[in-house]
């Protein structure tokens, strides 16, 4: 069989992430310094994370099979007064959000997300009363051969299939909180395909770290209906639920949304149809939606053969293209590109030109087969110009309020975006009148002292992440 793929080696060479600057302020959490969730073999092929649950927990130590880890055994009550006390509560809300967000994340991952090194340790006290909770779960990875320095970087967390934290934690949560964590929708529960959303995570990290965007969203918040249906204010054709694996936005708002596959299953074909199908109906320039599948086997593949899945990627996926003619600027064929995980990052915390333009493969050439398809860098070579209507850039704004962005990409007081619980009801921090204002010397109750200004509210409900 003729490959339909593109003849362009892998690439044998590229930049060291230590020679690059990072976006993230702290060294030791930035992408050189994490393990490679490609390269490292974490996993072996069809192999997943070796997790566990509270409940298994609490089964085990009842039963006297094992008697756990005494740190991540706490009692219900102590572990609540862990999670509603106000010592951590930023970082243990950012964590949720993360979770929430992504699904399923390394430690490393998690406490680059969020800027708290105490996330490297599974036995810190967030974490475990979270577990004990049964709001997450911990695991390991299977192959956990090559040494890491510092706590425990060989642990992956989820979110538990549960609803104990829509019971448990919820209430406890003001409504900035919650907003912030769960961007306004239901908590996530349950995790699902271990290594590829560790590799979805790793990608936006590493987008957010070394790329002029404005924002990555994960696996929550990429869903068809809010990138292509109510999130523009329109509705889909029929219900779908399906979400891709994360987007990255550009500072002019023009979202280029990722699905990773290790195959070219049914599924995929299905996936890229359905994308293919949305993109038809949704202008470039009403949208800003642009698509690219990455191609992630196992680094053990064998690779430039015939059993090579990237060419089964290719092949399928100009066939679901020709259900869609057209060449132009605005088709699913200029709009929809294919990418390969080892032409972006050829070796062990190594990136390539190629990812620093996020560049992808268009099927846009007239010509049939392998001549078929041109190489576009996403960041460099695609031009947007929104429509007068949409604000596409908006979301950059509320991406700030969310715990699931980077630390980095969220500093500041985002307090006027959406108002505190006083302005909401129109009404200001209350400075009560003297009782005999004729005897008062000095300030007035709540007024500004030297630099400080004003009396405000606290600063939970600021929101000052």
């Amino acid at each position: 069989m003729v490959a339909v793929a593109p003849d362009r080696r892998i690439v044998e060479d590229g930049i060291h992430a230590e020679m690059m600057p990072s976006a993230n302020p702290d060294d030791d959490l930035a992408m050189h310094s994490r393990r490679d969730p490609y390269w490292d073999r974490l996993w072996a092929p069809g192999s997943q994370a070796n997790w566990m649950t509270g409940a298994i927990a609490r089964y085990e130590k009842a039963e006297g099979i094992n008697s756990g880890n005494a740190k991540l055994n706490l009692d219900p009550g102590e572990a609540m007064r862990i999670l509603t006390a106000n010592r951590g509560r930023t970082d243990r809300l950012a964590a949720w959000g993360v979770l929430d967000s992504w699904r399923t994340v390394s430690s490393e991952q998690l406490a680059a997300f969020t800027g708290c090194r105490y996330f490297l340790d599974p036995n810190y006290s967030s974490l475990a009363a979270s577990f004990a909770l049964d709001i997450i779960d911990i695991g390991t990875y299977p192959n956990k051969s090559r040494p890491t320095p510092g706590m425990n970087r060989n642990v992956v967390l989820r979110t538990s299939n549960s609803d104990s934290f829509t019971k448990a934690i919820e209430p406890t949560l003001t409504n900035p909180e919650w907003l912030t964590v769960t961007a306004g929708h239901p908590w996530s529960t349950g995790g699902q395909y271990d290594r590829h959303n560790v590799l979805s995570t790793e990608l936006a990290l590493r987008a957010a770290e070394y790329l002029p965007v404005g924002a990555v969203l994960g696996e929550k918040l990429s869903s068809l209906d809010l990138l292509a249906g109510a999130g523009l204010g329109k509705k889909l054709a029929s219900a779908d639920s399906r979400r891709a694996d994360g987007t990255i936005i550009r500072t002019d708002g023009m979202r280029i949304v990722f699905e990773l596959t290790a195959t070219a299953s049914a599924a995929f074909e299905n996936k890229v149809r359905r994308w293919a199908q949305i993109i038809s109906e949704r202008p470039l320039e009403t949208s800003g939606l642009t698509v690219v599948f990455i191609a992630a086997p196992h680094p053990d593949r064998p690779r430039h053969t015939s059993t090579d899945p990237r060419h089964e990627i290719y092949r399928k996926m100009a066939q679901v293209l020709r259900e869609f003619p057209g060449r132009g600027q605005d088709s699913p064929a200029a709009r929809i590109g294919v990418a390969h995980w080892e032409e972006w990052f050829p070796d062990r915390h190594l990136m390539s030109e190629s990812f620093l333009n996020l560049e992808a493969d268009f099927a846009i050439n007239d010509a049939t087969g392998p001549d078929r398809w041109a190489t576009r860098g996403l960041l460099t070579d695609y031009a947007f110009t929104p429509w007068h209507t949409f604000d596409a850039t908006a979301v950059l704004e509320n991406s700030k309020l969310l715990a699931a962005t980077p630390h980095w990409m969220r500093k500041g007081d985002h307090t006027s975006m959406i108002g505190s619980p006083m302005d909401r009801a129109g009404v200001e921090v209350p400075h009560p009148a003297p009782a005999k204002p004729h005897l008062t010397k000095g300030r007035p109750l709540g007024g500004a002292v030297g630099n400080g200004g004003d009396a405000k509210l606290p600063a939970r409900l600021r929101i000052e992440w």
